[in-house]
C-alpha cells in the first residue's frame, strides 16, 4: 500500500484501522469501519495496511488494530458500541475511564503496611 501517514491532521477526528497483510479479520474490519462511518459521519475513517516499521511504532507485530487521532486504542477489532463511545470520548477530550492512571478522588497509597494486631498468632515454621 502507498505511504500514508498514520496521524491525523486538523481538528477532524480520524479513526484508522490497521489491517494485517495476511487479511486476518479483514471482513470484520470493513464491516465495523462502514458501520462506524454511518453512525458518526463527521469523522474520517480509513483502513490501512501498514508497513512493519509503522507497526513497530505502536509495538505491534501484526494487525488488526485501531488508532484514534494517531493513538493506539485497540488491538483487535472492538465491538461497535465500544468504539463509538471511545471516539466520542477522544473527540470531547474526556479521559479514558478504563485507564490504569490514579483517580483524583482516591487517597494516595500508604507505603508502610498496617501493623499486625498484638494477639495475632504467628505462622508455623516449616521445619520438621
Amino acid at each position: 500500500m502507498a505511504d500514508v501517514p498514520l496521524s491525523g491532521v486538523g481538528s477532524m477526528t480520524e479513526v484508522i484501522f490497521l489491517v494485517s497483510n495476511q487479511g486476518h479479520q479483514l471482513q470484520r474490519v470493513r464491516s465495523v469501519s462502514e458501520r462506524l462511518q454511518q453512525r458518526l459521519p463527521d469523522i474520517n475513517v480509513r483502513i490501512v495496511e501498514p508497513r512493519l516499521d509503522e507497526l513497530a511504532k505502536y509495538k505491534l507485530k501484526f494487525g488488526p488494530a485501531v488508532l484514534i487521532d494517531g493513538l493506539l486504542e485497540y488491538v483487535g477489532v472492538p465491538r461497535l458500541s465500544l468504539l463509538v463511545d471511545r471516539v466520542l470520548q477522544v473527540r470531547e477530550g474526556r479521559p479514558n475511564p478504563r485507564t490504569a492512571a490514579e483517580k483524583a478522588a482516591e487517597k494516595p497509597a500508604t507505603s508502610a503496611p498496617s501493623p499486625r494486631p498484638a494477639g495475632a498468632p504467628t505462622p508455623p515454621s516449616g521445619g520438621t
